[in-house]
């Protein structure tokens, strides 16, 4: 069959063209003319790389050449620098000759490029709305967000903010190559403190507006401390885009996206996914302030309702309270040790349930009532968790809290002597000098506080030689989703014979070490005292 008969007719869409042995062009059908712009008169018996001499160097010379070598198909893609588009090419050896078919692909992979820029600025958006709404540390949470933009959005970028009043600090930087990673670190330290009135980042903090410049002026304009100049001059920045971290009609920073790049475009679905970053950015830095003013006052409550313990004689008393890991640093876990009128010292655990500001008001409120009828009656502990409960009651206070009160006596072996009395409480445990340890507990638990005001109290006693050490503590140190009350109370137990020996201070932190997890869902209040 001649070679004539197998070229593709003209009313074909495939191009084709045919080249002899030395790559002279010897067919071609009116799908390539329109290809390449060219009717086959003009090229017809050139020489394909006189004609088209930028396909030689780049992959259509070197795939050609293996079609020959192999004498087998070879199938790729590949830029065509003289038509301007992308082709799929497959090179079909046929003796000393070679067919090529071409299809025009360009919007195809345009298509595909334009899928895979959504789905990563989707991705982006995906991760920055992760970690602002996770990040617990604004430098940290800033930083981060500076490396997930680039390079997706710029080749480096900064991130400044507002703090305390007109303060700024750039708390955020990142650039996409590590070798200036440094220089950008030491500009950062000097940009907010060194940018003149009229900066990209200055404008935009000042107006909270967007700001796009596409060509930069000369640094000198924008920058007038030398150091830093020449730093920027070394980061090279051709363009920048400065965003508004806003939220609540307040600008909370800005930022700062650099191409260095001369006369790189940004298109509009690029635009649109930084303006989206910076929105839920300035969002998250709200929400991260409102956070930081609830925590402050939490815990300015915490402090007023958990003060520190009396030096009581003949006791070395430690107290520790510890927030949940996800709540604010306040809850309904307290502890409590005063004096009765009679010198006698009272020690106080207790749990309000809940675990948030409410919790703690009603705890405020348990706390005081105990404390104040402690005072003026002098009562036992049973008597005191009874009196408390008619109180909660007549004041119609609606709550519920578990308690153990114990009073501590002078005994009569040099020790003391402990009286106390549990509504609903995980029990103490006592360390005797030994090392042995004891659960504190009777046959059944008396009820919670604020359920009936006539529920029967009853009181219990155990001698505490000198050396023993009492531990009371909310359920926060020995509950786990995982685990039983009961596994956390012989964890408690071995913990306590083996760390006994310190001093209570250091013993509490090593319970706390030992038996409480990073992320700890429930507030945690101990109690330790030692019987010198």
């Amino acid at each position: 069959m001649q070679r004539e008969q197998r070229a593709l007719p003209d009313v074909v869409s495939l191009a084709w063209i045919s080249l002899d042995a030395d790559d002279r062009i010897t067919g071609m059908n009116r799908a390539a003319e329109a290809l390449v712009g060219a009717p086959r008169e003009e090229v017809l018996g050139k020489l394909l790389w006189e004609r088209y001499p930028h396909a030689r160097e780049n992959d259509f010379g070197p795939r050609y050449d293996e079609a020959r070598r192999t004498g087998r198909p070879v199938v790729f893609e590949a830029w065509g620098t003289t038509v301007q588009r992308w082709l799929s090419v497959h090179a079909v050896p046929d003796g000393d000759a070679l067919d090529i078919y071409m299809i025009d692909v360009t919007d195809r992979r345009t298509a595909r490029r334009e899928l895979e820029e959504t789905v990563r600025r989707l991705e982006l958006l995906g991760s920055v709305s992760e970690l602002l709404a996770h990040g617990t540390e604004q430098g940290l949470a800033v930083s981060e967000l500076a490396q997930l933009v680039v390079p997706e959005l710029a080749d480096w970028c900064t991130v400044t903010l507002v703090q305390t009043g007109r303060l700024r600090r750039t708390l955020g930087h990142a650039h996409r190559d590590p070798a200036l990673d440094d220089v950008l670190a030491r500009y950062a330290t000097y940009q907010a403190a060194t940018m003149s009135r009229e900066a990209a980042v200055a404008v935009c903090l000042r107006t909270g507006r967007e700001v796009y410049v596409p060509q930069l002026p000369p640094l000198g304009d924008w920058v007038g401390d030398d150091q830093a100049r020449a730093l920027l001059e070394v980061l090279a920045p051709s363009s920048v885009l400065v965003l508004p971290l806003a939220a609540g009609g307040r600008t909370l920073g800005a930022l700062a996206l650099v191409r260095t790049e001369p006369g790189a475009v940004r298109s509009e679905q690029e635009l649109d996914t930084a303006r989206e970053v910076a929105r839920r950015a300035g969002l998250a830095l709200e929400n991260a302030r409102l956070h930081a003013e609830r925590a402050a006052l939490a815990e300015a409550l915490q402090r007023s309702l958990l003060t520190a313990p009396p030096q009581l004689e003949g006791l070395d008393l430690a107290v520790r309270y510890v927030g949940a890991a996800q709540e604010v640093q306040v809850g309904g876990d307290w502890y409590d040790a005063f004096r009765q009128r009679d010198g006698g010292a009272v020690l106080v655990i207790g749990d309000v349930i809940g675990h948030d500001s409410r919790a703690a008001a009603a705890m405020g409120q348990v706390r005081g009532l105990l404390r104040g009828i402690a005072r003026a009656t002098g009562a036992g502990p049973a008597d005191l968790l009874s009196a408390v409960d008619e109180a909660l009651e007549g004041l119609e206070v609606v709550t519920s809290a578990t308690c153990v009160v114990a009073r501590l006596e002078t005994g009569g072996t040099g020790g003391r002597r402990l009286v106390w009395s549990n509504a609903g409480h995980p029990p103490p445990v006592l360390r005797l000098p030994d090392g042995t340890t004891t659960l504190l507990e009777g046959d059944d638990a008396d009820l919670l506080l604020g359920i009936d005001p006539t529920a029967r109290r009853r009181e219990r006693t155990a001698e505490l030689p000198p050396g023993s050490v009492l531990l009371l503590c909310t359920d926060g140190l020995v509950e786990r989703r995982e685990t039983s009350l009961d596994v956390g109370l012989a964890d408690l137990r071995t913990a306590l014979a083996e760390e006994g020996h310190r001093p209570p201070g250091e013993l509490c932190d090593a319970l706390l070490a030992r038996l409480v997890p990073e992320t700890s869902e429930d507030d945690v209040a101990l109690l330790a005292v030692r019987v010198l």
